[in-house]
């Protein structure tokens, strides 16, 4: 299954889906929905208590792109090439 097909699934707040990459399992989350702005995705490492999180910005057929901020509210992105995922 694809992944846009897996984030089309996620309707509720707190539904989630693993992927891996980089031999590292992840969990795609669906933190909020909001009436003016659509659904909020984020994406942690699954099985982590204390694990990055990171929000999704954006997801392209190429990548997801994402986002987060540092204690001096400094941005920080990364890029996870789709075609390096794996579904779980």
């Amino acid at each position: 299954m694809s992944i846009s097909k897996k984030i089309k699934e996620l309707k509720k707040e707190g539904d989630k889906f693993i992927f891996t990459y980089n031999g590292k399992d992840y969990e795609f989350y669906l933190h909020s929905v909001s009436e003016n702005y659509g659904p909020s995705f984020s994406i942690h490492e699954a099985n982590s208590f204390m694990g990055r999180s990171m929000n999704v910005d954006k997801v392209t057929k190429q990548y997801i792109t994402l986002y987060d901020y540092n204690l001096f509210s400094i941005r920080s992105t990364y890029k996870i090439p789709i075609n390096k995922i794996e579904m779980c």
